[in-house]
């Protein structure tokens, strides 16, 4: 499936979710087919689910890493200024040139 990391789940989510026509094939409710069917559309349907889920969190965590950056910068930013506002000897100004 492409789009999602993790095939494992969706393959997991997709033979629960066609369970019930796996237990109706062995009694005799349906053809083998028919359930392999349903397996096969349940499979496309949770890799669909499971790619839009995994990229809706991607881009949420994405915008709060961006966001914890940023603010990590200006953070930076400030504490270097107020560094230098202070001086190195504790006077106020940039230091001495050497």
């Amino acid at each position: 499936m492409p789009g999602v990391k993790r095939i494992e789940l969706v393959v997991v989510a997709g033979v629960v979710v066609s369970l019930p026509s796996i237990t109706e094939a062995f009694n005799g409710g349906i053809t083998v087919a028919t359930a392999l069917v349903r397996l096969a559309l349940g499979l496309l349907v949770c890799g669909a689910v499971g790619a839009i889920v995994e990229r809706t969190i991607d881009t949420y965590a994405r915008e709060a890493r961006q966001k914890e950056i940023e603010r990590r910068v200006s953070e930076a930013i400030s504490s270097r200024q107020a560094y230098w506002s202070r001086g190195v000897d504790g006077r106020e100004g940039p230091p001495p040139s050497v």
